[in-house]
């Protein structure tokens, strides 16, 4: 069974198309549905798709440009394009830069049986071809780099392997190591400079570093490297024959020194050519397969323990460095808490605190990546809070690019993003508020209007489930008078009204108008008119 993709930016084509076509007779169990260029590339990247349907005519990524990049990652997967009249001349250019073929709008459903029926068959036989050896064997050298990061990866988690199975895999894997091999591992963190970047502006950036390191090491060692689950980048190096010396003693010597020389011009490289810092430690020596574990581990915590602000630093676990000395960040739990500011509105107190975590954490003796998510975690803890108690969620608000996803190199790099974070959950907050107080004052009205013969504050309050005392200040602050002068006002207009267009007598009005005595209503209608509602009537 089959999956297709369906793209167009008219949402009821493909809504009506996944509900009108029998796919089930064409093997397709599954269809996806995508409203833009991007959201279709962002499906394919999550999802294993046999079938492209797209529009050629949607905005910011057409469906030619979608296809080129398609093809781009995916060769094979087939690609048909739906077309009017007055793109025919792309859609031809298209079927000729790998495009199954193109359907003409309004789409003949027996033209797209056909046409599916045909790219099934071929995927079908393509899938029966994949079967062979050859084809095996392509597969396995497209996904050698992935294959050889996981191995790495499941090592230094810990994953244990037979001394003769690791071999096996090693070679298998085209990797110039043995499981008894000395090595050396170097961790390596980008720092504040390259994480202020997008997602896929960090894996370039991960990708221009990894090349600047295989260069420097490659010249005396066997490298093998991966991106580890902290985003750390490792390489374990090993030293190559052609570099080493006879003598043991030498040998040991020489090793120490080139990793040691290598490390640091690593290091200064990243600095000069890429203008931002990376923190590079450098473990003991040790066996791969006992030893890579422990050396990992090692690197790790030296890691976490220090925060390279600015260029990073280097660190070599070879020789001996001062143990840390962890302190806590008392500001975070002194009150009033974060989230009671949040919630009691004050803004500038918050920033405040901001600015005195910053100053407490660079006092602290010992500045590590764990207080960093420490302030991290109890920031975003508050702004999650003061969403959900609005009845949202927190990335509805301030949306989802603002929600961190990897963690903070810096305490100033954490403390600009909580304040950008709090201006706009404080402009997002004020505007739900006022939208809220207009509708208060929209319901009051209606509430006045409808029950003008029996009316008072307590009434209007209990309406609207807010005290009366608020209500009345609310109603000012927002319409600029007073309740009471509001309602005399609605009160009056009626007054008017029904003097003109009824025939009920004064005190049948005044009694409309909820006066307990109709001569009450007299002197408030004189007071508000110059003259008595009989003498405006005769008028």
């Amino acid at each position: 069974m089959h999956q297709i993709l369906l793209v167009d930016d008219e949402s009821y084509v493909i809504d009506d198309l996944e509900i009108s076509f029998p796919w089930d007779e064409y093997r397709i169990e599954r269809i996806h549905k995508a409203y833009s260029g991007m959201q279709a590339l962002s499906i394919l990247d999550e999802q294993t798709v046999d079938i492209v349907i797209t529009d050629i005519s949607m905005p910011v990524m057409n469906g030619l440009e979608l296809i080129r990049q398609i093809k781009a990652a995916k060769p094979n997967l087939p690609c048909i394009l739906l077309t009017g009249y007055a793109e025919f001349e792309y859609a031809k250019e298209a079927t000729r830069h790998g495009v199954v073929e193109y359907l003409l709008k309004p789409l003949d459903v027996e033209k797209l049986a056909a046409c599916l029926e045909k790219t099934v068959l071929s995927i079908e036989q393509q899938i029966r071809r994949a079967l062979s050896y050859e084809q095996a064997m392509n597969s396995f050298r497209e996904h050698l780099p992935s294959l050889k990061d996981r191995l790495l990866n499941q090592l230094i988690e810990g994953n244990r392997y037979a001394e003769d199975a690791l071999n096996d895999k090693l070679a298998h894997y085209h990797l110039p190591f043995h499981a008894e091999d000395e090595v050396q591992l170097v961790l390596v963190r980008l720092e504040e400079h390259f994480t202020r970047h997008t997602t896929s502006s960090l894996q370039l950036f991960e990708y221009a570093v990894t090349n600047i390191a295989c260069e420097l090491y490659n010249t005396a060692f066997h490298t093998w490297h991966c991106r580890d689950h902290y985003d750390y980048l490792v390489f374990l190096l090993k030293l190559s024959h052609s570099k080493q010396l006879p003598e043991q003693d030498q040998l040991e010597d020489q090793n120490q020194g080139l990793t040691h020389i290598s490390s640091l011009q690593l290091h200064h490289n990243v600095n000069e050519y890429l203008k931002g810092g990376i923190s590079v430690i450098l473990s003991q020596k040790g066996k791969l397969q006992h030893d890579i574990r422990d050396m990992y581990e090692q690197a790790q915590s030296a890691l976490k323990k220090q925060v390279g602000n600015g260029t990073g630093y280097f660190l070599s676990l070879q020789e001996s460095y001062r143990p840390v000395s962890i302190r806590s960040l008392h500001i975070l739990y002194e009150p009033p808490t974060f989230n009671y500011l949040l919630e009691t509105g004050q803004w500038e107190v918050f920033k405040e605190r901001l600015h005195r975590i910053e100053t407490g954490y660079s006092t602290l003796p010992e500045q590590t990546e764990e207080h960093l998510d420490e302030i991290q975690i109890i920031l975003l803890s508050a702004f999650h809070y003061i969403a959900h108690k609005n009845h949202a969620l927190l990335s509805d608000l301030v949306g989802n690019e603002w929600v961190p996803r990897m963690p903070f190199r810096s305490v100033s790099q954490l403390t600009d993003w909580a304040e950008n974070m709090l201006d706009r959950l404080r402009t997002k907050l004020e505007e739900q508020s006022l939208d809220e107080q207009h509708d208060v004052i929209h319901q009051i009205k209606t509430f006045v209007s409808a029950n003008l013969h029996s009316l008072s504050l307590q009434s209007i309050a209990d309406h609207v489930s807010l005290h009366p005392v608020y209500v009345s200040k609310l109603f000012k602050q927002i319409q600029g008078i007073s309740l009471s002068e509001y309602i005399l006002s609605v009160k009056m207009d009626l007054a008017l009204y029904l003097l003109n267009h009824s025939q009920d007598k004064v005190y049948e009005i005044s009694d409309k108008l909820g006066y307990a005595n109709s001569q009450y209503f007299i002197k408030v209608f004189r007071d508000k008119f110059g003259m008595t509602p009989q003498d405006y009537r005769e008028q």
